[in-house]
């Protein structure tokens, strides 16, 4: 096949997308004003601080001063800065506590499913303690629970033997990430709790009599029939989780600032260090770009498993 008509195929393949992206929009065109403002307030409201962010990442921009524009000297300092790898792998140790979400809201969920009455919506009501809480306010328990000196977590295990001497964990920055990332994973964990349990509700109960009928345990129809069904509910909630550990700044911040050093700062964390104590505007938006970028790698991860799980069960 030549260029030309290579070309001239192009050409009428792009024409017939503008001809149907035409007839669609005069045919919905009243739903597409009533959609209008909307779009036009996020646009507003998001991208164009994003635009005008990616504008500033190329300045040195102090919060108190002349910006100079340094095109992407901003990066090239972040990828020779010791605490930005440190940032870049707190953030990914820390985003681990995802998998405590979902090992603690699977098993939650089949558990309470399995409940009947009263029982049940106690339980369901204890689970989500943690995430009806504010996480300053579940930080700031676990700061007492914790605390070294006079928290009973660390006073009963001085007690009964487990530890010779309290650990002041804020001093060091394994321990302190350690810490930090268990109390994430305790306060936020009823999220995937809440859709996994949805999403086991709908599961019709003929097929599970069915396996009875055929001789199926209750291991096999938990292997063969529920998980199966249940891995859309899970990869999505996990993935949303995933997306926002990636971007939490808050409860790190509430219990150790980012210390000791760097050793707790994620990169969001890290970012809003840049901007409000160092004064770094432009830097701090350059670290907010990669971090976007880092949340984009993971989002198209878990959407190509989605498609493929999703292909699995249209075939």
């Amino acid at each position: 096949m030549s260029v030309s008509s290579v070309y001239q195929t192009y050409k009428s393949q792009l024409f017939n997308r503008y001809q149907s992206a035409g007839t669609t929009f005069r045919e919905n065109r009243f739903e597409y004003l009533l959609v209008m403002p909307a779009l036009v307030l996020i646009g507003l409201l998001l991208w164009v601080p994003f635009i005008r962010g990616v504008y500033m990442s190329l300045f040195n921009w102090p919060l108190l001063g002349e910006n100079e524009w340094i095109g992407l000297g901003n990066y090239e300092f972040l990828f020779g800065w010791e605490p930005f790898w440190t940032s870049v792998r707190v953030t990914l140790i820390y985003s681990i506590n995802t998998v405590i979400h979902m090992v603690l809201g699977v098993v939650a969920a089949l558990l309470v499913y399995h409940m009947r009455g009263v029982p049940k919506k106690l339980t369901s009501g204890a689970f989500l303690i943690s995430y009806a809480m504010p996480p300053v306010v579940t930080g700031t328990l676990w700061l007492y629970l914790v605390d070294p000196e006079f928290g009973p977590i660390m006073t009963l295990l001085v007690d009964i033997g487990i530890l010779s001497d309290p650990i002041f964990w804020k001093s060091s920055g394994t321990a302190a990430l350690v810490v930090v990332t268990l109390v994430a994973g305790w306060t936020f964990w009823p999220f995937v709790f809440l859709i996994v349990l949805a999403s086991r509700e709908g599961i019709s109960k003929t097929q599970y009599e069915v396996a009875r009928m055929y001789g199926a345990s209750r291991l096999q129809q938990t292997l063969k029939i529920t998980l199966p069904q249940l891995k859309s509910a899970i990869l999505v909630a996990v993935s949303l989780r995933l997306i926002w550990n990636l971007a939490k700044v808050s409860q790190p911040f509430q219990m150790t600032t980012g210390g000791p050093g760097y050793e707790t700062s994620v990169l969001g964390l890290l970012l809003y260090r840049d901007a409000y104590f160092a004064g770094q505007m432009g830097r701090a938006y350059s670290v907010g770009i990669i971090l976007l970028l880092i949340t984009l790698g993971a989002v198209m991860i878990f959407l190509r498993e989605f498609e493929r799980q999703s292909g699995e069960v249209e075939f």
